[in-house]
């Protein structure tokens, strides 16, 4: 049977796994909390929650994942529960996406984040205030235009440029136009103490405003930073700049970080492995969002399914696909175990793979046959990201399950190894790691003696 075009349309935007759920969603499945959990004892969104219920005024924290694994739906739920909340556990939240402010394929500066987490509060302020819709934000902005071109030199071409040549544009500027960043950028170091100052005076001046409108909900005010996460380098040469300049921002600069209220950072997955110390300046240590456990590590000998695994993470397919029976036959959790067993719990690879099908077939249900060929398409992209040099690396991991750390190129490594998808992240009891199940044949490992474990 076939189905028709509109059918197909729908179901391949609802298995689109970068696309995050808002609270409510139809599709969404919950992971954690059960009788059996996939993804640890512990939910990330938890720790995060009593973090900030249990700090007195203010907390900062951070949390990272791989993409799509749930990370922002994650975080939008946590924003919806302490929203929802009644006293003395609710909370006004504030949700910042850095995307809409920073090119994440440029070194990101202390500047850049301080800059926008000043501007997203005042815009929240001046909303609750019922500041007229196109001078939300404005006034802000025009003290920061102001305080730049005062300390640009005489030549440069922004110190004759009139604040009303952007006005409410300005973030925007600074996010596409590298001319006109590139100048911001120096004026506010050549006085970048002042600016500090200035961005605490302006985000304590707009909590003020938010608490008068908002009241003792807004005692607990919870500043969500996501997107950060996604900071990394389009070409390879550019990658040990963009790492330091994101261990700068977390580690080095720490301190400026901590805002006068509660905050969450998303941050870089890679930079788990960069230092031991990545926790020390935040109030609990950062949370990695892990996959959906489905297989266990106890016996690499054997073949253990854990299949409370698959179970959820076919339930996640099932939402988006509706009636899984048109697509996978009368036996759909059956057809589709192969294809959940090799995306390693990865939600997003098992979205892809399912997407995959419905765009490559007209006929329907599709065979075992079909399936495989999906699998081993993805599994052949897996294979050209193994080099030989991560051959040894990667067949240890098979091994021990851990975080290689005999030196720190070898933790650096794993870093990019993690970026890359090439190891996945498991939490029962404690935090466990393995191959992705795609990246076990590749000729890189088979050539250096017979492949993973």
């Amino acid at each position: 049977m076939s189905l028709d075009l509109e059918t197909i349309r729908r179901l391949i935007s609802q298995c689109a796994p970068e696309v995050p759920l808002e609270q409510g969603s139809r599709f969404y499945v919950n992971l954690d909390n059960q009788p059996d959990p996939v993804r640890g004892e512990r939910a990330c969104i938890d720790i995060l929650h009593r973090t900030i219920l249990h700090a007195k005024d203010q907390s900062c924290q951070l949390f990272t994942g791989f993409p799509g694994t749930g990370k922002t739906t994650e975080l939008l739920r946590l924003a919806h529960r302490l929203s929802e909340a009644q006293a003395p556990r609710a909370g006004h939240v504030i949700f910042i996406n850095f995307e809409d402010y920073i090119q994440r394929f440029e070194p990101i500066t202390l500047s850049d984040v301080l800059r926008t987490l000043t501007y997203c509060l005042s815009v929240e302020a001046d909303r609750l205030d019922q500041v007229p819709p196109d001078q939300i934000g404005v006034r802000y902005l025009q003290r920061l235009f102001d305080g730049v071109k005062g300390a640009l030199p005489t030549k440069a071409e922004l110190r004759n440029v009139q604040f009303s040549v952007f006005g409410a544009k300005l973030m925007l500027e600074l996010r596409n136009n590298r001319t006109i960043h590139k100048q911001v950028e120096a004026g506010i170091r050549s006085r970048f103490q002042h600016f500090a100052e200035e961005c605490d005076s302006v985000m304590r001046e707009a909590i003020a405003r938010i608490r008068r409108v908002v009241g003792s909900k807004a005692d607990r005010l919870v500043i969500i930073a996501d997107g950060l996460e996604k900071l990394t380098s389009l070409d390879g040469r550019d990658r040990e700049t963009i790492e330091t300049a994101v261990e700068s921002l977390f580690i080095a600069h720490s301190d400026f970080l901590r805002l006068p209220c509660h905050v969450i950072y998303t941050f870089p997955v890679w930079l788990r492995f960069r230092t031991a110390q990545l926790g020390a300046s935040y109030n609990c240590e950062p949370q990695t969002l892990p996959m959906i456990k489905v297989r266990d590590y106890k016996d690499t000998k054997k073949d253990h399914i854990f299949d409370e695994g698959v179970r959820r993470l076919y339930e996640i397919i099932k939402r988006r696909i509706e009636e899984p029976e048109r697509i996978f036959g009368d036996s759909p959790l059956d057809a589709l175990k192969p294809l959940i067993l090799a995306s390693g719990g990865y939600p997003r690879d098992a979205l892809r793979l399912v997407r995959s099908v419905l765009q490559n077939e007209d006929t329907f249900p599709v065979s075992t046959t079909v399936i495989d060929r999906e699998i081993r398409s993805l599994q052949q992209s897996y294979h050209n990201l193994v080099l030989g040099t991560h051959a040894g690396l990667l067949q240890q991991i098979a091994r021990d399950h851990k975080i290689p750390s005999d030196t720190p190129e070898q933790r650096r490594q794993f870093g990019e190894l993690f970026e890359h998808f090439l190891v996945l992240a498991y939490r029962n009891g404690e935090e466990w790691f393995d191959l992705h199940p795609l990246v076990r044949n590749a000729p890189a490992l088979t050539r250096l003696g017979g492949g993973a474990p």
